[in-house]
């Protein structure tokens, strides 16, 4: 009997220092990590892992501790917009601001004109992409989206409000390939926010919404308040891709980016 209860003793203690040897490996890990993460730069998205470079748990990624500049502004991307491609020599082709601006227009519509978009969130390395419909302000390059109270993609926003939003015509084969991409950084814009029944004046066909229920637009704004939420998203660039540039002598990327003055 006291061999067996000596055993016990015995394998009690093996158990309690490997468990807190494992408790202080995972605690020193995760001081490295949080350690790295504090000291770590930005970086852009193509730097390798250099010599000098410290070393790393298996399992953790670049992201896990540094800044990754990754925004559409890859090395392919700035290619076609501004490389030696396609016949272009590098700079040649580029539309001007205000005319990539008029495209952009020319795509999305304007004021009370709708287009079908995905648009793109993410919190917490946890990405999402939602179908939504959105309304192009053109003289503040804003989209506006009518979204229902407690969708995911809301909770998204309200923790990270850097979106993407992408329009794609209808893909026929490349030949044809028209698409608008937009980033820039989203709000969300309550019933009882005076900008809500506004922009819904000003931007959103909520008319039609009014005709095929057979109730007044005045009643619309007021159910439409209680329910829902306006996606007020402020463009800070967006490319759009035209093949039928190609035909006035003009590449078929160009990207609009918004003036200073207007950030």
């Amino acid at each position: 009997m006291k061999t067996c209860k000596n055993q016990g003793i015995w394998l009690l203690g093996i158990i309690f220092v490997v468990t807190c040897c494992t408790m202080s490996a995972l605690s020193a890990t995760e001081e490295v990590q949080q350690s790295a993460s504090k000291e770590a730069k930005a970086i852009e998205v193509g730097e390798s892992l250099g010599d000098n470079h410290p070393a790393i748990e298996e399992g953790v990624t670049c992201a896990d501790c540094h800044e990754i500049k990754l925004d559409a502004k890859t090395t392919a991307t700035q290619v076609w917009l501004a490389g030696n491609y396609l016949g272009f020599a590098p700079n040649e082709g580029a539309f001007t601001n205000d005319r990539v601006k008029e495209e952009i227009i020319k795509a999305m519509g304007g004021k009370k004109q709708t287009r079908t978009c995905v648009l793109a969130t993410c919190i917490n390395n946890t990405p999402l992409t939602t179908t939504a419909e959105f309304t192009l302000d053109q003289d503040n390059m804003t989209l506006h989206g009518m979204h229902e109270k407690g969708t995911t993609k809301l909770m998204h926003i309200k923790q990270n409000p850097r979106v993407s939003v992408n329009w794609h015509k209808d893909f026929t084969g490349f030949a044809g390939t028209f698409c608008v991409q937009f980033l820039g950084h989203a709000e969300l814009i309550e019933g009882t926010d005076p900008a809500f029944e506004k922009i819904m004046i000003d931007c959103i066909p909520y008319e039609k919404s009014a005709q095929e229920r057979k109730i007044t637009p005045e009643q619309v704004r007021a159910v439409t308040k209680q329910m829902m939420l306006i996606t007020r998203i402020t463009i800070d660039e967006a490319t759009i891709t035209n093949m039928e540039f190609r035909k006035e002598g003009f590449r078929p990327w160009q990207r609009w980016i918004r003036p200073a003055a207007q950030k």
